[in-house]
């Protein structure tokens, strides 16, 4: 799984940024014009809204996993969610999280044993 996260992570950054590298060709770093088309008609402010609630959740599930399985690379994952996406935050902390969570396995069973 953690090559299928991290190709994610890499898709999740290429297609958003090639849309956001047009806008910049356009419009130049217009960050008003950037909010107004954001939420300029009901559906691009459904999918921001939808993004913004998913990013709010996904900041709850990372600290609560980091917690739980002592992650380190958290940070890393919150920066990149504040600089390219969600599309790349999330595949990346998954897969920073499974080898934690293998750890975690391996911890367990070598204690039955």
């Amino acid at each position: 799984m953690r090559k299928v996260y991290l190709l994610f992570a890499i898709i999740g950054t290429v297609f958003p940024y090639y849309f956001l590298v047009q806008f910049l060709n356009k419009n130049g770093f217009d960050l008003g014009l950037l909010v107004d088309l954001l939420f300029a008609n009901s559906i691009s402010t459904f999918f921001a809204v939808d993004f913004f609630i998913s990013c709010f959740v996904f900041i709850i599930f990372m600290f609560n996993e980091s917690r739980k399985y002592n992650i380190k690379e958290k940070w890393i994952c919150l920066l990149t969610l504040f600089t390219v996406g969600l599309s790349l935050a999330l595949p990346l902390f998954l897969f920073f999280r499974e080898s934690y969570i293998k750890k975690e396995v391996l911890l367990n069973s070598n204690e039955r044993m």
